[in-house]
């Protein structure tokens, strides 16, 4: 099992949660507001860096993980061809289900 951690833009967090949500996965959390320094720039909520990122959580088995990563692949790709960056990172721990 790996916990797979998603961390992007909170303006895209309708369409990945749509995305997440239609791959009817057993389940996930999510952190609507978080704030930090990445290849993007600075989200910190303030007049200096504005705006901020979701972060989501999920515990799930390998062919989840792959279903996940390649669903927010293809969204990510689909909107840089429209000329639209998509700062969404997509991380995998190994996770051990303690009770």
């Amino acid at each position: 099992m790996k916990m797979l951690v998603l961390i992007f833009r909170s303006s895209f967090a309708d369409e990945v949660l749509k995305t997440l949500d239609g791959l009817k996965l057993s389940g996930y959390t999510e952190a609507p507001a978080v704030f930090g320094t990445g290849a993007e720039g600075r989200v910190f909520e303030s007049h200096a860096w504005p705006g901020h990122n979701t972060m989501i959580l999920s515990a799930l088995g390998a062919n989840d993980v792959s279903r996940v990563v390649g669903a927010l692949e293809k969204y990510s790709k689909a909107r840089h061809k429209e000329g639209e960056q998509v700062p969404i990172r997509i991380f995998a721990v190994p996770c051990e289900q303690l009770f």
